[in-house]
């Protein structure tokens, strides 16, 4: 019987619980005739009378399972024999978990029991196929799914008992603590390309974030054990938004450099201007100075031009649209550009964990 589980610590692989163990066995040398039903039963205290004692198979620490000192260390004979006694106790075992869809993670563990004497001519059966839930109290965090009891060769012919215990975490505190922060940080990241260049607080805000998902993965490997078998998905899914956020960082400095141009008064290279110029088109954004052509109006880039009888046809046609676009116009057109691309890929892969995890839960 399960009473209660007490602890599942996934760093050190331990399930604490509390069980309460009915053994039942039948006495020859212990039997009488009940001549009235006040003689059916008696009890006898455990040192006067044989008890098999039971250890563990998988333990975390100590083998054996001994009654708590509070509880009536008795056993309980009846007429024809029978013989029950009830070990109760809170024992530790060692349990992998599997902390791949952490925090809605579902673990499996078992309680294995067998003889301390290695005995072939006792033979442990169960009398329930599932755990009993008689006097159990819930975890807060821990619900149990399901529970089965099975018997097992070990040793040879020796007889063990292995109680197993489906359970799962309840996932609400840390969605509202881990979850949802993470995924409200990822958007926040990206809207640095909205901020404005001349408020001066680009850079401080991207590695704030970048310092906060560092913060997050600290908290991570406090709460999870070093070994990653398997990795955790939640895991993965920060790592990638602290690269992407490393690489927000870079792409802000690389923006401001654009920026600062303009204030040096350096030339605006014609790759930048035809970059701004499409990246303008696509994301349909407005510049002050660009002319208004359609890109099919746009001579091509290696077109070359007769110099003697058609110079005054050269001087006669339009110059390209993008031709007095400055440096504020690409760093506006690369601000968007990257906008886009960062938003497409936080949609992408946080869509991509939350299907992983529906699929699996399914």
């Amino acid at each position: 019987m399960l009473n209660s589980i007490q602890n599942f610590n996934v760093k050190t692989r331990t399930l604490k619980t509390s069980i309460a163990l009915n053994l039942v066995w039948k006495d020859d040398f212990i039997q009488w005739e009940a001549l009235d039903d006040h003689m059916k039963v008696f009890q006898l205290p455990k040192s006067q009378v044989w008890t098999p004692t039971m250890i563990l198979h998988n333990p975390a620490e100590g083998f054996e399972i001994t009654t708590e000192s509070n509880s009536i260390d008795k056993t309980q004979h009846f007429f024809n024999g029978t013989v029950n006694y009830v070990i109760t106790g809170s024992i530790l075992t060692v349990c992998k978990p599997d902390i791949f869809l952490y925090p809605m993670d579902s673990h499996t563990c078992d309680i294995q029991v067998i003889n301390s004497h290695y005995q072939e001519n006792i033979v442990l059966k169960s009398l329930r196929n599932k755990i009993g839930f008689d006097h159990y109290t819930e975890h807060p965090e821990w619900v149990i799914t399901g529970t089965d009891v099975s018997t097992n060769l070990v040793h040879g012919n020796i007889t063990e008992l292995a109680f197993i215990i489906h359970f799962s975490r309840k996932p609400e505190f840390h969605m509202v603590n881990v979850l949802l922060p993470i995924t409200f940080l990822s958007a926040l990241n990206v809207l640095v390309f909205v901020l404005p260049h001349h408020s001066g607080e680009r850079i401080s805000y991207s590695i704030t974030i970048l310092l906060t998902f560092v913060v997050f993965m600290n908290a991570m490997a406090d709460e999870l054990p070093p070994i990653g078998d398997p990795v955790c998905l939640l895991n993965i899914y920060i790592t990638i938004q602290m690269t992407m956020s490393s690489s927000i960082v870079v792409f802000t400095i690389a923006s401001l450099s654009l920026y600062d141009n303009e204030d040096k008064g350096k030339p605006v290279p014609v790759r930048w201007k035809i970059f701004a110029y499409y990246v303008g088109n696509i994301l349909c954004l407005k510049f002050k100075n660009a002319q208004e052509f359609e890109i099919k109006d746009i001579p091509k880039i290696n077109e070359v031009y007769p110099f003697e009888d058609d110079c005054d046809a050269i001087q006669d046609s339009p110059s390209p649209p993008f031709v007095d676009l400055g440096w504020k116009d690409v760093g506006h057109a690369y601000d968007k550009c990257f906008f886009v691309i960062s938003s497409l890929i936080l949609i992408t892969d946080t869509a991509t964990y939350f299907l992983c995890i529906f699929l699996h839960l399914t």
